[in-house]
């Protein structure tokens, strides 16, 4: 295994408030990526930080009476101990008022200036612009960004002022061909591939100059040539990515993570897509930098439907959830309930409901039963090292969804494996081997692969849920300075060594202490279900089949008529299917991954019947994509294929022609 060098941020985060879930959601998946690539063997920097200039701020500070500088030290203080609270590790922590960050501007301004663009033309040039002002969003609106009468920010409600001023640009338009072969040979690599194609279709409309300074604000880095201009956000902000690693004085850290590098990406949210996909490389071209390789925007987590604001009362508070359910059970919540690229609606009751079923339930009484067999059966000692069975973890697969920031897909692999050693445990019997002498070693052997399973799925785990795998390797009693807390490789557990305190890892929790569930949508896609919350040492109890999700009835009565918002609601898109396999112990489900404009999706489906899994793998299908997930046979499902009925089996509903994923069907 080669070891790379890996750099990736989060946005640095406005100190206009204090953080929301919103911050905690991208940041937690910002750290879960660098634990996975650590515990994988890669030299990793992630960075995190605050954004603390601008009219806002003097705005703000001057509405409280304090400083600016007092008030961003507040705010920032606020951020960096929330991510304490959640557990966050990143390498660096960048404020845009830290004097490494303003020396790193000025050096970069000093190249900006004297550049050239590949037509032969001043890359900067000081040029007058006039328009309608938003001082919160501290930007320029178009007619299309206001509200009529009154000319009012769509995003803060108040009149824009119209403004003439004379600034410094950046000649963004003279970039478009060297960007947009950027993007399109992948050198900086745009996902979900549907942020990639809306960048470009920004591209194709023609590349517009920017500002990049402000007369009229003085909380900010003073511009050398003119003092009474200060750098604007996409100077300012912006290259934090590079200055924190010591720019200013061309470090060793900035040459190995930025300069020689493997990787260098941003997971930033979808809103900020196209400045860190335009600004950001035509700046950085300019002054002779390499660009990000990598940038994943992800997308809003709403609640109720609604994106997350504090102006509206539409908030989620992280921390009051991490007092109430635990750290790691956010982290968990966060990062499984949906594909990292899509937007997703936060539900607390669906937090209690993971909790209780995959922590607590699955995972908690796992290891709860696992430790205690062997402490019952081998006095509280590892037994004796055996090899690993056929077939065993695929942790190549897991790293891989890891490092392509498709969490659910990871925890999903991990979860399976989980249930897998549950059903080990039912299907041998374990303490019926223990009543017989003459199958002692046979006892051991299960027992070992056990406590093996268990020490590698916590620590594939522990990206999400590192308290809880931290415990989990403390009651198998693993020494800290032990290569099996930091290695997922098969066989490290010692023979004779002694176990921790066990202790219940997830105590279940009241559902009616959470906040009462939300009516979900259930998705009729299988002629099998279990139970939402089994016990591992529990089959599904029968139960009469459902219609598969897949069929049709091929003479229905008459339905009654829906107006065509009825129809609008349903958001049908086409996906790739880019593999598929059987359910174990389900004759009629198969498990898809499908890729729906370049985000990953899994579904589950009763058409096993109709399709082996090899027939499927590559086809172009239609997918609902806007179902509520749903659970079958202890797998998730993120949606339902589209299919008829014909002799009794499922026949897919496609295209005659090649439709790109993605594509929304009308």
């Amino acid at each position: 295994m080669t070891k790379r060098t890996l750099f990736h941020t989060t946005p640095i985060y406005y100190v206009n408030d204090v953080p929301h879930a919103g911050h905690a959601y991208c940041t937690i998946a910002s750290d879960a990526l660098a634990r996975s690539r650590r515990l994988h063997g890669d030299d990793v920097f992630f960075l995190t930080g605050t954004d603390e200039h601008g009219q806002n701020i003097e705005r703000i500070a001057k509405e409280k009476g304090i400083h600016e500088q007092d008030y961003c030290d507040q705010i920032s203080g606020v951020f960096r101990a929330l991510w304490g609270t959640l557990n966050i590790q990143y390498d660096g922590y960048i404020r845009t008022t830290d004097e490494i960050h303003k020396r790193g501007v000025l050096r970069l301004w000093g190249r900006l200036r004297v550049a050239k663009t590949p037509d032969g033309q001043d890359a900067v040039y000081r040029g007058t612009y006039a328009g309608w002002y938003c001082p919160r969003c501290e930007a320029f609106k178009t007619d299309d960004e206001m509200k009529q009468p009154g000319n009012l920010c769509l995003d803060h409600e108040r009149a824009c002022e119209w403004t003439e001023e004379e600034n410094f640009f950046f000649r963004l338009s003279a970039y478009q061909e060297v960007l947009e072969d950027l993007i399109r040979s992948d050198r900086m690599k745009i996902a979900p591939e549907s942020r990639k194609n809306e960048v470009l279709s920004v591209v194709k409309q023609g590349l517009q100059d920017f500002s990049i300074s402000r007369a009229r604000v003085k909380w900010g880095i003073p511009i050398p040539d003119d003092p009474s201009h200060v750098f604007y956000v996409w100077v300012d902000a912006l290259s934090n990515y590079i200055t924190a690693l010591g720019y200013a004085e061309d470090s060793p850290e900035f040459q190995k993570f930025w300069g020689q590098g493997a990787e260098r990406m941003h997971i930033i949210g979808k809103e900020i897509i196209r400045f860190h996909c335009l600004y950001w490389p035509g700046l950085l071209i300019a002054a002779g930098l390499n660009p990000p390789s990598r940038v994943f925007a992800h997308g809003w987590m709403t609640k109720d439907g609604k994106k997350l604001s504090k102006s509206t009362g539409n908030i989620i508070d992280p921390e009051r959830l991490a007092n109430q359910y635990g750290v790691d059970a956010v982290r968990y919540y966060f990062l499984r309930e949906t594909s990292f690229g899509q937007d997703w609606d936060f539900n607390e009751a669906g937090l209690a409901q993971r909790y209780n079923s995959d922590l607590a339930n699955d995972f908690g009484n796992l290891v709860s039963r696992s430790l205690t067999m062997i402490a019952k059966y081998c006095d509280r000692k590892i037994p004796a090292r055996v090899d690993a069975a056929e077939g065993d973890l695929d942790v190549e697969s897991i790293f891989q969804a890891y490092d392509a920031l498709n969490f659910s897909l990871a925890l999903n692999e991990i979860w399976a494996s989980v249930s897998e050693a549950n059903q080990w445990i039912v299907k041998t019997a374990p303490w019926n081997l223990a009543k017989d002498p003459a199958r002692a070693s046979e006892l051991n052997d299960f027992l070992y692969r056990l406590a093996e399973r268990v020490r590698i799925v916590a620590l594939l785990a522990s990206p999400v849920i590192p308290s809880s795998a931290s415990k989990v390797l403390d009651m198998l009693g693993i020494p800290k300075e032990s290569e099996a807390r930091s290695s997922v490789q098969y066989g490290l557990l010692k023979e004779g060594q002694p176990l921790g305190d066990v202790q219940p890892l997830f105590p279940r929790i009241e559902l009616k202490k959470a906040a009462p569930p939300a009516k979900e949508i259930s998705a009729p896609v299988a002629e099998e279900t279990t139970s939402p919350d089994p016990k591992p040492d529990q089959t599904a109890p029968d139960a009469t089949p459902p219609a598969p999700a897949a069929a049709l009835p091929t003479a229905p009565p008459g339905p009654e008529l829906v107006g065509i918002e009825a129809f609008g609601a349903l958001d049908l898109r086409v996906a790739k299917v880019i593999a598929a396999e059987k359910i174990k112990g389900s004759k009629k489900l198969l498990k898809l991954q499908l890729d729906v404009g370049g985000v990953p999706r899994q579904i589950v489906s009763g058409i096993a019947e109709a399709y082996e899994p090899e027939q499927l793998i590559g086809r172009t299908i239609i997918v609902i994509a806007n179902l509520k997930p749903a659970k079958l046979m202890g797998v998730e499902s993120h949606g339902m294929l589209l299919a008829a009925t014909v002799g009794g089996k499922a026949v897919l509903a496609g295209f005659d022609k090649d439709v790109e994923s993605g594509v929304r069907v009308k």
